[in-house]
C-alpha cells in the first residue's frame, strides 16, 4: 500500500505535543483535549495502516464504505497519558502504538456508528462495553480478508476476533461495565 502521508510526522508531532502535557494530566478539564490530540493525530494519517479487512455489509454497498480506527485512538490516548513512564519515554515504543493506533477496517457508516456506541467518554469518565478485540464478534459484523488485488476475491476472515495490544486489553479492563 503506498502511504500518501509520512505518518511518521504526525507520529513525532503528537509524542512531543503529549509530552508537552504531561503536567496538565490528571485535571479533568484536560482529559478531553490532551486525548483529542492523539486521536486527531492517528485520524489525520488517513488510511495509512489498513489490516485488508472488509466487513459482509461493505463488502456488497461500496458506496457505504468508511473506514474504522478499530483500537479507538482516543482511549488509547487516555491509557498513554496514564501511564507516561512506558510511552513517553521511549519514542519507539511510542511510534509502535502509534502505528498499531492507525490500524483500520472496512466498514459501512452505520456499522461505524455501531461501533462508535460501545464505548462513551463525557469527557472525564470513559466507559468500555465491549473489549476492543471482541467488538465486531459482538456486534456480529462478518469480516473477510482482502487475498490478491481487490475486494472480489476476499476471504473470510474466521473468528472476527480483531488483533489488538495485549497492554490495551489489560489496560481497558479498568473501564469495562
Amino acid at each position: 500500500m503506498r502511504v500518501s502521508k509520512n505518518w511518521r510526522a504526525y507520529c513525532k508531532t503528537t509524542f512531543n505535543s503529549l509530552r508537552a502535557n504531561v503536567e496538565n494530566w490528571g485535571e479533568p478539564d484536560f482529559f478531553r483535549p490532551i486525548t483529542r490530540i492523539y486521536y486527531i493525530g492517528v485520524f489525520d494519517c488517513a488510511q495509512v495502516n489498513h489490516l485488508g479487512l472488509i466487513s459482509h455489509e461493505a463488502l456488497h454497498n461500496p458506496k457505504e464504505r468508511t473506514f474504522d480506527h478499530c483500537l479507538s485512538p482516543q482511549f488509547i490516548g487516555r491509557m498513554i497519558m496514564d501511564n507516561p513512564e512506558r510511552y513517553l519515554s521511549d519514542y519507539d515504543v511510542f511510534e509502535n502504538l502509534f502505528w498499531l493506533s492507525c490500524s483500520t477496517i472496512t466498514v459501512t457508516k452505520s456499522e461505524n456508528k455501531q461501533l462508535s456506541l460501545l464505548t462513551e467518554n463525557n469527557g472525564i469518565d470513559y466507559k468500555v462495553f465491549i473489549p476492543t478485540n471482541l467488538k465486531y464478534q459482538h456486534l456480529g459484523i462478518k469480516l473477510y480478508r482482502k487475498s490478491g488485488v481487490s475486494w472480489k476475491t476476499a476471504v473470510e476472515y474466521d473468528d472476527n476476533i480483531i488483533p489488538a495490544p495485549s497492554d490495551l486489553l489489560e489496560y481497558e479492563k479498568r473501564f469495562l461495565v
